[in-house]
């Protein structure tokens, strides 16, 4: 029958995008394909629901809402209706209440038009990404994740709807569901989007996972290296991180990043420094830090303490760098050797610093390989010397430091590495 054949075709028959405001999730966008030639259906209309339905059709093709829904609520009144009548109802009607933007309405018809056994399977798919996005711009999250579900087991590669649906999950309290569906999304591509990276560590938040937060800051500082992310992921290194010489390489990666900016941090790394043997490098650090006035208080008084700590030991380490090639060359021992090498890091001198560290870790017999490595590594990431840093991260055995070693490594894959000025000495 003609009629009935033009009727079918209007639910199908409006094609484009119809936008909607997705709030916190992705935006919704619902696609309705035509297809003319569909074959005429077996099931004809009842004469009585055939006139209002044209008539909602002409409405539809002439874009005219308001009196297509009045059709349609015409056509719902009509009583008796064969189950196909009412199936054709429906599959005019989701799509004019979308349009009316009433998508409650319009999620509960479609539900039911897709619950009918009516749907061809090829319109299935569709219709069920059309559900769920529905469902969840009206917040009906665990009706979105049966949807969703159901639609992505036709379509497992819509990552859209699968981050929606994890985003639907971590908004109804399932932090756990959450987590394992945005991390299968960040693990499932070679550059995860930065919702998913941003859910996985919002999940693992909730869940108080440890590894997990790490594993996320890292993803995001990895493919969205932005100075904030940088800043969280080495502030929770930060709270990890308990020895000396970690937290000196932690806040040497902290300044190279521009992340150092608080007067505890400038005041704890210059302490460590002064401490561990590098009066000049805290020297300059400290007094960074004074000229942009971050110690108040008593943290000002234990700083200029340190502050002066580090200018005496910086003109005794100026007086000990022009005898340091003659040192190197008669050194009889590698942790000597390493001495060195830690001077001329201190005074800035990166080229040597690595070439006398190298060389003591060649000789063996070195009291801390890992520290040893660890301060290579800087010096030749601060050289621009990404694959000799590299491979000096990689040897740093011990776990704890073994965690910023990689974090350094995380930034050589950096694509715009911080530009650091070598000290001055004296």
């Amino acid at each position: 029958m003609k009629k009935a054949n033009l009727v079918l075709m209007a639910a199908l028959a409006a094609a484009g995008l119809v936008g909607v405001a997705g709030g916190s999730l992705l935006p919704v966008s619902v696609a309705v394909a035509a297809e003319k030639e569909k074959p005429a259906p077996k099931q004809k209309l009842s004469p009585a629901i055939q006139k209002p339905l044209v008539a909602a059709q002409n409405a539809m093709t002439a874009k005219n809402w308001d009196e297509a829904l009045v059709q349609i609520q015409a056509a719902q009144a009509v009583e008796p209706k064969t189950p196909y009548d009412a199936f054709m109802v429906d599959e005019l009607g989701w799509y004019i209440y979308l349009q009316k933007k009433d998508y409650v309405k319009s999620a509960e018809i479609l539900e039911r038009s897709l619950a009918s056994g009516m749907v061809p399977e090829a319109d299935k798919p569709q219709r069920l990404r059309a559900l769920t996005q529905m469902n969840l711009q009206n917040k009906q999250y665990d009706k979105a994740i049966a949807s969703g579900t159901e639609y992505l087991k036709l379509n497992p590669n819509d990552a859209e709807i699968a981050l929606s649906l994890a985003q639907a999950r971590y908004l109804s309290d399932d932090f756990k569901g959450a987590k394992a569906a945005s991390e299968q999304l960040v693990a499932s591509s070679p550059k995860p989007a930065e919702a998913a990276l941003l859910l996985a560590l919002r999940s693992n938040y909730e869940l108080k996972d440890e590894p997990g937060i790490m594993r996320s800051l890292e993803g995001l500082v990895r493919h969205y290296p932005a100075p904030k992310y940088w800043e969280d992921l080495l502030n929770a290194q930060l709270y990890r991180t308990k020895d000396d010489r970690g937290l000196r390489s932690l806040y040497r990666l902290m300044n190279d990043t521009d992340t150092l900016d608080k007067g505890d941090e400038y005041a704890e790394m210059g302490s460590t420094l002064v401490t561990g043997g590098f009066p000049n490098e805290a020297k300059q650090v400290l007094e960074r830090g004074m000229a942009a006035n971050l110690f108040q208080g008593d943290s000002k008084a234990r700083a200029q303490a340190d502050l002066e700590r580090a200018r005496t030991g910086a003109t005794a380490d100026a007086k000990d760098v022009g005898t340091a090639a003659a040192q190197l060359a008669t050194a009889k021992t590698g942790t000597q050797m390493v001495a060195i090498g830690k001077l001329y890091f201190s005074a800035g001198d990166y080229a040597n610093a690595v070439d006398a560290i190298q060389k003591g870790l060649a000789k063996g017999g070195v009291s801390d390989a890992d520290d040893a490595n660890m301060l290579a590594g800087i010096a030749n990431a601060r050289q621009g010397k990404s694959t000799e840093a590299r491979a000096a991260f990689d040897a740093v055995k011990a776990p704890a430091l073994a965690d910023i070693a990689r974090l350094w490594k995380l930034k050589l894959d950096a694509a715009a590495p911080a530009t650091v000025t070598a000290p001055a000495a004296g």
